[in-house]
């Protein structure tokens, strides 16, 4: 069932398979839930009890995707702040022909350059630079081509989340959630959770219902539906690309937008627009590369002249239809809009000559749209090649249904925090890391897994044999680690140096004089003592613990009798909230007292030295 509309709920049910064809799937995915809960389980006790006997108090969440994934980060963050930095140089010249002007940029030859083809040699191109200035040269190549450009397919889970966190900076969680309401609650789009970007052949039926529902639920895009043939042949449709369930679509039936929230109308509009786009032609353009020769020194331009929007006239003022790869080569001849006509041979006129100093740069930091890439790509960053292969042929890392709370997950469990739209691996992430072998944390365990789990889903495996096997690893890697428990945990070994500069912040008990950790809560930080007889808890003021007044010290209501009790809020005309004494008794009496916070501070003791 791919949607609940009454369309697709009665075509569903008209079309049910025997159980007898499916019940190996299910085998696989109950062996798979329950590998990971053993692996959960056990692990996440084994060094969380470690780390305690290094005194870091605090749950170590293991798992099999969430750690190569948190791994991922810290590598990249590792990475960065190892990175050092090398100078380069570019030279742009304006070149001057019979019908106009153009800029090119110089390409290094191999003497001067790095891998990247980048000039890593300054004298070199400041001669350069120097001996083209003003100079004579010629066109050494004029090539025109036309090119056509298809719309992009509808969106799968991943690909919308991606695409809604470059545009609006939404998080995975957030696009799960609003696109899982526009198929429950708003019965406008199709199941979500899927990895496919196709649709069956059998969908063509359903087109004229489909943009007609689009019309009938908001008049706005009739335009846009008019621009559309029904009738035109798509890519879009290919039933060997389709897997349990297809892209994500508008459905046949009418819905009210105006029930949407901001965010579901959004996604709705992006899911509505990528699918209208599979029926308008394609986006069609001339491309001109120019080359330049100035004695021994190449220089490079290119151009691209639309001729036929197509179906960019949907994107008008979205950037992110076509978005950019990560670490796209910034230092490539840009193209643009349009170049003078120029023929191979003619003459021309160098001059304008630019040369600017650039510095190499990092892989940036993972933001949650190329963390979801990198997941569902994780095949990119294995080096072992029978798992890369297996990565490349499964889902990647997690599913489109599960990324979204394994990246939400590490955020709450503290080991990611958020930076604007960045990522960055907290303390507690590098600890981890550092200390589990490369069976956890590497995503060839996921690799490793599929491999049998699959086995399972075709019938040929056995799901007993797969459990006994996982359990059979996590007995061993226990015991192993019980006889090296005393070495990893001496100081000077490695779980204490790990987890030395990833313990939390601390303060003396206000009650038992023990040690307290400022811990995070669902409603915010607060402190917690770590006394198992004691566990008194206080709140957190700006980054310390607040000792509460005790009751016997708090006063009593001037209007009623009753004892009043230290509350927080925003008085009438101020921006910023302030305490002030509120009566228990509210809302029958609403008395109020300012708060002092001197009538509760010992007095100030002073350092003079006083004689007699």
């Amino acid at each position: 069932m791919t949607a609940l509309d009454e369309s697709s709920i009665k075509k569903a049910l008209n079309n049910v398979k025997d159980g007898k064809d499916t019940v190996s799937l299910y085998y696989a995915a109950l062996a798979r839930q329950r590998a990971d809960w053993l692996v959960g389980m056990n692990v996440s006790r084994l060094y969380t009890v470690l780390a305690r006997d290094v005194g870091f108090n605090h749950t170590l969440h293991v798992g099999r995707v969430i750690t190569p994934t948190v791994a991922l980060v810290c590598q990249r963050d590792r990475e960065i702040a190892g990175f050092t930095p090398s100078p380069y140089w570019t030279l742009g010249v304006n070149v001057s022909v019979q019908n106009g002007q153009f800029a090119a940029q110089w390409i290094p030859p191999e003497e001067c350059s790095d891998e990247q083809g980048r000039c890593v040699n300054k004298a070199y191109a400041e001669q350069v630079a120097s001996q083209v200035n003003g100079a004579n040269a010629v066109i050494s190549k004029a090539e025109t081509k036309p090119g056509k450009e298809s719309a992009p397919l509808p969106f799968d889970l991943t690909s919308l989340q991606q695409y809604a966190s470059k545009r609006w900076g939404y998080t995975a969680q957030q696009v799960l959630d609003a696109a899982q309401a526009l198929y429950e609650t708003h019965k406008a789009t199709t199941y979500p959770r899927t990895d496919s970007r196709y649709l069956p052949e059998s969908q063509k039926e359903d087109i004229p219902d489909i943009l007609q529902a689009l019309i009938l639920s908001d008049q706005n895009v009739s335009g846009l539906v008019a621009g559309a043939d029904p009738h035109r042949k798509a890519r879009v449709f290919n039933d060997a690309k389709v897997t349990a369930h297809h892209a994500i679509i508008p459905t046949p039936a009418r819905t009210d937008i105006s029930a949407m929230s901001e965010i579901e109308f959004n996604l709705y509009d992006a899911i509505r627009r990528f699918y209208i786009a599979q029926f308008y032609s394609e986006f069609e353009f001339t491309k001109t590369s120019i080359e330049v020769q100035c004695g021994r020194h190449l220089f490079a331009s290119a151009g691209k002249t639309p001729t036929k929007q197509g179906w960019k006239v949907l994107f008008a003022s979205d950037s992110e239809s076509s978005p950019k790869d990560e670490g796209e080569d910034t230092d490539a001849p840009v193209e643009q809009e349009k170049l003078p006509r120029v023929s191979q041979g003619e003459p021309a006129l160098l001059n304008g000559a630019e040369l600017a100093n650039k510095m190499t740069r990092p892989a940036p930091h993972f933001t949650e749209a190329t963390l979801l890439a990198a997941m569902e790509n994780i095949a990119r960053f294995v080096t072992e090649e029978k798992f890369k292969q297996i990565l490349k042929d499964t889902a990647g890392l997690g599913t489109p249904a599960t990324r979204a709370s394994i990246i939400q997950g590490a955020v709450d469990k503290g080991y990611f925090k958020r930076q604007k739209k960045v990522l960055l691996a907290t303390d507690k992430a590098h600890a981890l890391i550092a200390v589990l072998p490369p069976a956890i944390k590497s995503p060839g365990m996921t690799a490793a897994w599929e491999q049998e789990l699959e086995k399972v889903a075709s019938g040929s495996g056995n799901m007993s044999v797969f459990m006994k096997q996982i359990s059979t690893w996590i007995c061993q890697m226990v015991e192993q680690l019980k006889v090296a428990a005393p070495v990893l945990t001496k100081e000077g070994g490695a779980m204490a140096k790990a987890f030395e500069g990833a313990k939390p912040p601390s303060h003396e008990c206000f009650n038992c004089g023990g040690e307290m950790h400022r811990i995070k809560g669902k409603n915010g930080f607060f402190w917690g003592c770590q006394n198992e007889a004691c566990k008194k808890t206080f709140p957190d003021n700006r980054g310390k613990p607040e000792k509460r007044i005790a009751a016997e010290d708090c006063p009593d209501c001037p209007d009623c009798g009753s004892p009043m009790r230290l509350r927080k809020g925003k008085a009438p005309g101020k921006k910023r909230a302030s305490k002030f004494w509120g009566c228990t008794a509210y809302p029958d009496c609403k008395g109020t007292m300012p708060f002092k916070k001197s009538d509760f501070e010992p007095p100030r003791v002073s350092w003079r030295v006083f004689y007699l």
